[in-house]
């Protein structure tokens, strides 16, 4: 594909060109007719320039697609010289979101081809869409310039940046592997739901009963409710936080997540805009994350309502809240809270530390950004 147009040199020249041709033709005055056709006689060699473009065909990969925010990212462009001749050194372009990128190639002989490698910007979180490679020509005068259009539309996806956070000590001991001996505890099973039997479930735990009603076997299906399992809950209130706040509170709830979630355990996002994402599967923490990568400020709900919905809720192991400031009522809720949830953390993204009351069995970590938060994490400061 190309394109072609005129500076607003080359169009008042082409005009001014045709213009004094006639003149001088009318006129009948050769000096003047003389310019006006050398100006015309430009105007076409600078178009005709621009028109010829070298046969290259362009090939681009994008290593890799999914990158945490800050994270190496390369563009792969293979470059052939599909002419008889040798092509000079040639600028290309083209658009990440909504940065424009400049980069060049090298001289190519006849059938060469060459690769060329260029890091894309990954300082800012979210999906973008990387443009066809554009190959701007202009001539020596400036009057025309041609774009030819090559290659497919890529996306990249760069998600928030993740420090590391290690999961919560709860109290609470779980055997991965079972009981190792009659003695070992049972746990806290609970009854969840009745499910259809598959081969291998245990026959004690057929529900007679139902089956006899459905006309087919169905078994109890347990959980054990000592199982860690976490949930977050992600202000996405734009005016609690500072300059920069918010980014770096995604951050921090991706943090909390990937942390929370490593040996396996139910992870449950809660954002105050009333999406609930998360389970047991690792689809899911991957659902998480494709959400935090593209979540943008939303003013529509608040910390409150969703700590209050969380009443309504099973409950579970941990709760941690990331916000800005935190009102009182919200960290009364909090308190409210302590005999759904072993433990409860509120992670405050704020430039300044400020002074509040403390509710017993809630913890609070005040900080400027997600390392402090890492580092805070680690060392277990302002984690009783």
């Amino acid at each position: 594909m190309r394109s072609v147009g005129a500076s607003a040199f080359g169009a008042v020249s082409a005009l001014v060109g045709l213009a004094v041709t006639l003149i001088g033709l009318v006129a009948r005055w050769e000096p003047v007719t003389v310019l006006g056709a050398g100006l015309v006689v430009l105007d076409a060699g600078s178009l005709s320039y621009v028109m010829r473009r070298p046969r290259i065909s362009l090939l681009r990969s994008i290593e890799p697609h999914y990158v945490e925010k800050g994270s190496p990212a390369v563009a792969l462009i293979e470059a052939t010289n599909q002419s008889r001749r040798a092509v000079t050194s040639l600028s290309i372009e083209q658009n990440i979101g909504d940065r424009r990128i400049a980069s060049s190639l090298p001289r190519l002989a006849a059938g060469q081809s060459a690769m060329r490698a260029y890091r894309l910007p990954t300082d800012s979180r979210g999906t973008f869409r990387v443009g066809p490679i554009d190959l701007p020509r202009s001539d020596p005068f400036g009057m025309w310039r041609s774009v030819q259009i090559l290659g497919s539309t890529d996306v990249i996806r760069v998600r928030p940046r993740k420090v590391r956070l290690a999961p919560l000590d709860v109290g609470v001991s779980t055997i991965v592997e079972g009981p190792s001996s009659d003695a070992s505890p049972q746990g806290n099973i609970t009854f969840h739901r009745l499910r259809e039997y598959v081969i291998g479930d245990d026959l004690r735990l057929v529900h007679w009963p139902s089956s006899a009603h459905l006309g087919r076997l169905v078994v109890r299906q347990n959980v054990d409710t000592a199982q860690a399992r976490t949930v977050v809950v992600l202000d996405l209130d734009f005016s609690s936080y500072g300059e920069g706040g918010f980014e770096q509170a995604v951050d921090v709830a991706a943090s909390v997540v990937a942390g929370m979630s490593s040996g396996r355990a139910p992870v449950e996002l809660r954002s105050t805009s009333g999406v609930v994402l998360g389970s047991t599967s690792l689809a899911d923490v991957h659902a998480i994350d494709d959400y935090l990568t593209d979540v943008t400020p939303d003013g529509s709900g608040s910390v409150l309502g969703q700590l209050l919905l969380l009443r309504r809720t099973k409950g579970g192991t941990s709760l941690v809240v990331v916000a800005g400031s935190v009102s009182s009522d919200v960290m009364a809720a909090l308190a409210a809270l302590r005999r759904r949830f072993n433990r409860i953390i509120v992670v405050s993204i704020v430039d300044e530390p400020v002074r509040r009351s403390s509710h017993p069995g809630v913890s609070v970590l005040q900080c400027r950004d997600a390392d402090e938060v890492a580092r805070r994490w680690r060392t277990g400061t302002g984690l009783s």
